[in-house]
């Protein structure tokens, strides 16, 4: 499986030759390790291994584990994983409560960013948890690390010019298509901007922004279909 990110029209150099075509880079995938089941007051050990086209990650700039409660995800906590093999990061976290917990892997490596999330039971089953869980099953609200999102951006973004965007997205080592993507862009203290973009290739969806003023922005890319499908990751640019 190979993506191919088509260059900017118009270069005649001899390095980059009108209509030239370039492999765009594989995305990252995590994958998490954890055991379904736990005990309070006991210490669970948390894994997650990340890779790109297959290969081990072994220099990645964050990876840490974000964990709640159902129900509390304004209650979150964070810990820190620290490489420790063939691109496995590990940590470990004490669960104090009965429930179902949610732990999310935040990873950041090689300008991108993705956050799967997986559940563990500690203890006994609260009493109506399990009616909540199929509910959230069946609004198609997850982040499983089954696609692959990844941004492409000129590497210099000037305030006041169009400046054109791409989102690489890939699900089952194939091109995912007729998605529906949404760019939400944010510069700290104002609102969103929202953009949305079109499928210019098989997995390829494309439209450009005019950043109002330097700074640091984040972008999260939205991504949903007519299957269920709703995921997200977040890029931080900075322009000039």
């Amino acid at each position: 499986m190979a993506f191919i990110f088509l260059a900017g029209c118009g270069q005649t150099s001899e390095n980059h030759t009108s209509g030239e075509q370039e492999e765009a880079p594989a995305p990252i995938e995590a994958v998490i390790e954890l055991p379904e089941k736990g005990e309070p007051n006991e210490e669970v050990a948390l894994a997650v291994t990340v890779s790109q086209g297959k290969k081990p990650v072994e220099d990645a700039n964050e990876v840490k584990f974000e964990i709640w409660k159902e129900g509390q995800k304004d209650a979150s906590v964070q810990v820190e994983a620290k490489h420790s093999e063939n691109g496995k990061y590990t940590s470990a976290y004490t669960f104090l409560e009965d429930g179902l917990y949610h732990v999310q892997s935040h990873v950041t490596a090689r300008d991108m960013h993705t956050m799967p999330t997986e559940t563990i039971q500690i203890g006994k089953a609260e009493e109506g948890q399990h009616e909540h869980s199929e509910d959230a099953a069946e609004e198609g609200h997850h982040h499983n690390g089954e696609v692959g999102i990844q941004l492409e951006k000129p590497e210099i973004i000037k305030a006041k010019a169009q400046t054109p965007l791409a989102v690489l997205l890939v699900k089952d080592e194939s091109p995912l298509t007729d998605a529906r993507v949404r760019l939400e862009i944010k510069k700290q203290g104002s609102n969103p901007a929202w953009v949305d973009m079109e499928e210019a290739a098989e997995g390829e969806y494309k439209s450009n922004y005019q950043f109002p003023s330097g700074g640091t922005y984040l972008i999260t890319i939205h991504v949903q279909n007519d299957a269920g499908l709703h995921e997200h990751t977040e890029v931080e640019v900075t322009v000039e």
